[in-house]
């Protein structure tokens, strides 16, 4: 099967996700990409014949700017918030992040997705160049087979399993889409 054409497929057709990339284009953020929760669940949705409306997700958002500032930073979010507020804006430059931020955090936007809990959350896609872009550091299978496992990140360190194993369960994203299987390798 080739995810990523299906992928794609998925997104393209999805109004709500086209009218966000306009507005990251319209503020200057056409090279940011569209990531996480936001992608996941419009592909579990249309998997699972659900109707997505992204007004009541977060719109997870990373771009990767080391010449900005954190004040800059700071008011781009505000802008969006202000402007855009039919969206709940998660807007997040790595290149400001740090590990004690719990934020996505690196140099780029593939290094950030690699830090994410989840393998079917480290995906990123930019559809605002005529050739869409999709980061997906662990592949897009999990993804497609609504398999929730920790990334290697998580999956090696003590501590961050155990934060993992917490906030899957308080996701409680098994009554949403019931065909999930969690794994803890």
């Amino acid at each position: 099967m080739n995810y990523k054409k299906e992928l794609l497929e998925i997104l393209v057709n999805n109004a709500e996700l086209t009218e966000i990339f306009k507005i990251l284009k319209k503020e200057h953020l056409s090279t940011a990409y569209v990531c996480s929760g936001t992608i996941r669940t419009i592909v579990w949705n249309n998997l699972s014949s659900q109707k997505t409306n992204l007004v009541l997700e977060n719109i997870d958002v990373l771009y990767a700017d080391a010449g900005e500032s954190y004040e800059q930073f700071l008011t781009r979010k505000a802008i969006f918030s202000q402007k855009y507020s039919k969206y709940l804006w998660n807007i997040e430059n790595v290149c400001l992040n740090d590990a004690k931020s719990l934020q996505p955090f690196g140099k780029n936007i593939e290094s950030a997705l690699q830090k994410v809990p989840e393998t079917c959350n480290s995906i990123a896609v930019n559809l605002n160049d005529s050739k869409p872009a999709i980061i997906a550091p662990f592949s897009l299978e999990h993804l497609f087979n609504f398999e929730i496992h920790p990334t290697p990140r998580f999956q090696s360190d003590k501590m961050l399993l155990k934060q993992f194993k917490t906030r899957v369960t308080n996701k409680n994203w098994q009554k949403k889409w019931s065909s999930l299987t969690f794994f803890v390798e």
